[in-house]
């Protein structure tokens, strides 16, 4: 097993605890760019697209949850985003991102919990990577939804798994509620395409609009 599958094999044998999930980050930090650039990443560009098409304006006030070392961060400041924030659990992953310079602030907080921004803090809200087996909750949702401007808009990466499992539920439910709505969606597509297999884990983009 080479050194960057045994990362990703820690990141998932974590399985949501935040402890040894941070622990997994913080060991990854380092060479995670290059890692994820060989396996093809694709989240960050296809959210970028999303962002482009429904919030265009460069003034938007963007929080990145879960931003890992800032590859989309770092692909929307290219696209002329100037205010953008970003939350990661991983210390580690935080100093990647913070040498970067495309972030206005970042905090260490883990999605699940209560987030330390006021109600309706954000113009978009941004995940790439996070809405995956072992990491955040489908709760989380729902305190992203509080932190949304009305009007403002929820960009998500969410595995196929993932969505059956917890987060399609939660989605019904924010959307039943009238919190939110569905606004678009991206076709299905694997995130990970150069990954080891049981990696490759199919997905979409998610657009969500607060009300």
């Amino acid at each position: 097993m080479s050194g960057n599958e045994a990362h990703l094999k820690d990141v998932y044998a974590a399985d949501g605890n935040a402890s040894a999930l941070s622990r997994s980050y913080d060991g990854w930090a380092r060479d995670y760019d290059a890692d994820m650039s060989g396996w093809g990443y694709r989240h960050p560009s296809i959210i970028a697209g999303m962002v482009g098409r429904h919030a265009p304006s460069p003034q938007s006030v963007i929080l990145d949850a879960g931003c890992g070392t800032g590859v989309l961060g770092e692909t929307l400041a290219v696209l002329g985003y100037t205010a953008i924030d970003g939350i990661d659990l991983s210390e580690g992953m935080l100093q990647v991102a913070g040498s970067k310079g495309c972030y206005r602030d970042l905090k260490q907080q883990m999605l699940g919990d209560v987030l330390d921004f006021g109600t309706g803090s954000y113009d978009v809200i941004v995940s790439s990577g996070v809405m995956t087996p072992g990491h955040a909750p489908a709760t989380c949702l729902h305190e992203l939804a509080r932190i949304l401007k009305p009007g403002g808009h929820m960009i998500l990466t969410i595995t196929e798994q993932a969505w059956t499992d917890s987060y399609g539920a939660a989605v019904t439910g924010l959307v039943t509620d009238e919190t939110l709505s569905q606004r678009d969606e991206s076709q299905r597509y694997v995130g990970l395409p150069g990954a080891p297999e049981a990696e490759r884990l199919p997905a979409r983009v998610h657009v969500l609009r607060r009300t």
